[in-house]
């Protein structure tokens, strides 16, 4: 399981499968009938570009672009944000039946929601990386167990154990999928790969203290303007 050369392990990826059928069929009929279609869409574009070892390519081509390392290393974490979210503003713009109306104001409101949420994920790993050796050959646990907490896969499955085990997958996934451009672009450590929850459970901790201040922010521009957010029916308040 623990294959220090992969960004999104196979059995991660088979695992999607069964979850985004039964998803669905769960979602089939609400308001949220296409997030198994996002999610598949993510999970597509993410094993084309950094499955079965072509993630070092993509690596090389990040290791040219110009700029300060750590500068482009999150410029690149809030790009890939916003690219994420303009298609699920345009998932929900389109489950919502009116699509070319409403898919500039949903693709705003989701970007500016995740460029705050995001915020402690992608300044957390960029100070951390420096002080743990060898956490890129885990990025699939780093960013995917973040994208179990960020995505309150956890407390989900603390109430309801099925639904947790539904969505753990696809959060995982998206979340590897979002932050491995960042990673990738960070310079390739010397030092040992250490044992993953070693290295993994420190840099949790500076994602979780970088996102308080993000947080609190968010909370309190979306409690000020909720119009500029999405609504309480998509993410909850």
């Amino acid at each position: 399981m623990f294959k220090s050369d992969t960004i999104l392990p196979r059995w991660l990826m088979i695992l999607l499968v069964p979850s985004l059928a039964l998803l669905m069929l769960v979602l089939w009929s609400t308001a949220h009938w296409l997030a198994p279609v996002y999610y598949g869409v993510m999970a597509l574009l993410g094993w084309a570009l950094l499955g079965q070892g072509r993630w070092r390519s993509v690596q090389a081509r990040l290791h040219r672009l110009p700029g300060p390392v750590w500068l482009r290393c999150i410029l690149l974490g809030y790009l890939a944000v916003v690219a994420e979210e303009m298609l699920v503003g345009t998932s929900y713009a389109l489950a919502e039946g009116n699509w070319p109306a409403q898919w500039f104001p949903r693709m705003a409101q989701f970007v500016a929601f995740n460029l705050l949420a995001f915020t402690g994920a992608i300044l957390g790993l960029a100070l951390a990386y420096s002080r743990f050796p060898g956490l890129r050959p885990w990025h699939w646990l780093l960013a995917g167990g973040w994208g179990l907490f960020a995505e309150r896969v956890w407390l989900i499955g603390w109430g309801n154990p099925i639904a947790g085990a539904i969505l753990a997958a696809p959060a995982m996934v998206v979340y590897a999928v979002i932050l491995a451009p960042m990673m990738l672009s960070l310079p390739v450590q010397s030092g040992v790969v250490r044992a993953p929850l070693w290295g993994v459970l420190p840099v949790w901790g500076v994602m979780f203290l970088a996102s308080v201040p993000a947080v609190a922010v968010l909370i309190l521009l979306r409690s000020a303007y909720p119009a500029a957010f999405p609504s309480c029916d998509y993410i909850p308040c």
